[in-house]
């Protein structure tokens, strides 16, 4: 994951399909989040597609969390 985060090598110079495929991890949004705030300084609200798609991302895996705990449970 973390190769394909644009951590290690940038996304823009992977194969248009690896492209596609980083959306997948949210480790991408991430970097792309904390390079913003950390070395260019920009604001939250020019982030705002990153903070929605790490939001979308977490509720997915949580609700899927859940819903396989009650499995076991019952």
């Amino acid at each position: 994951m973390i190769l394909l985060s644009g951590f290690v090598f940038p996304i823009s110079n992977m194969p248009k399909p690896i492209q596609i495929i980083t959306y997948a991890f949210p480790l991408r949004f991430y970097f792309v989040i904390i390079r913003g705030l950390f070395l260019k300084g920009v604001g939250l609200p020019e982030l705002a597609d990153e903070l929605l798609a790490l939001s979308l991302i977490t509720l997915v895996v949580f609700s899927l969390a859940v819903l396989r705990f009650r499995r076991q449970i019952d």
